[in-house]
């Protein structure tokens, strides 16, 4: 399945069936998040881990906006914008990657008890390293626990609260393509990959990304580049995560339009520049 494909396919899901996922599904998914691609090497790069959800989930843990679930993908990430625009980036490429294998998912990074949800990550990590308290401390440093998801299998119908939810964020409205983009059209290569972002999710449903095309020729030989200039049009603690976020989408979505793109050195991580490679 074509990664565009993915992304069209992805929704957020609060209902789950209360069943946990097979060990050789957890396996491969934890593998997955050890693998991810990145954005901007040098970074504080994020630690994903899956923990069990027992004793965390209903509302001493999600405030009722999640229901059934039983295991949670918990993320800590650095503290500066770089850090959660590559956070964002991250977690957003494992969440399409567990889209593909039929699994269902649900950015949270506000309605989830942050003690509890970090302790279950404290322990997935003590686990992992043998009870190794210090070898653990050394790793998560410079860290905290900013986003979770549950994953699962959904139930086959939406529950009241959650189609109130999603109708109160507005979640299955997009801003319109010519509101997001300038100086491109969507009937083209990069128009659609464009429209991969367009559909991606955010904080809120807000859509802060805004990118303007321009064409530029590069010396000595005056070679003709094309330029995408993102910005960001909110603030707010989850900005640089949607905008890590849209990036993903825009850089894993063109090679399905054969474009290749290389990020313009010293630009803002919370506006980013990408040239193209590829003529």
């Amino acid at each position: 399945m074509k990664i565009s494909e993915v992304i069209k396919k992805r929704h957020s899901c609060r209902t789950y069936n209360g069943l946990r996922l097979e060990q050789q599904t957890i396996e491969r998914l934890q593998g997955d998040a050890r693998q991810l691609p990145v954005l901007q090497p040098g970074v504080t790069a994020p630690i994903i881990r899956l923990v069990d959800g027992d004793g965390i989930e209903g509302k001493l843990g999600t405030y009722g906006s999640i229901t059934g679930a039983r295991q949670f993908l918990v993320m800590a990430s650095g503290t500066t914008d770089a850090d959660k625009v590559e956070a964002g980036f991250e977690f957003e490429a494992l969440i399409l990657k567990i889209t593909a294998a039929d699994i269902a998912t649900c950015w949270i990074g506000g309605t989830f008890r942050r003690d509890r949800f970090s302790e279950a990550f404290d322990r997935a990590m003590l686990d992992e390293a043998g009870g190794d308290y210090e070898k653990v401390k050394e790793k998560i440093a410079g860290r905290s626990i900013s986003i979770v998801s549950p994953i699962g299998h959904p139930t086959p119908k939406k529950r009241f609260a959650e189609r109130v939810l999603r109708k109160v964020a507005k979640a299955d409205k997009r801003k319109p393509f010519a509101d997001l983009f300038e100086s491109v059209s969507p009937d083209t290569p990069l128009g659609r990959v464009l429209e991969n972002v367009r559909l991606a999710p955010s904080s809120t449903n807000s859509q802060p990304w805004r990118a303007t095309i321009t064409e530029e020729y590069l010396k000595p030989d005056n070679k003709k580049v094309t330029i995408v200039k993102f910005r960001c049009a909110k603030s707010g603690q989850f900005a640089p995560f949607d905008m890590g976020i849209a990036y993903c989408h825009f850089l894993l979505s063109s090679p399905d339009e054969n474009l290749r793109w290389e990020i313009v050195p010293g630009c803002d991580p919370m506006a980013m520049e990408f040239r193209s490679v590829n003529g």
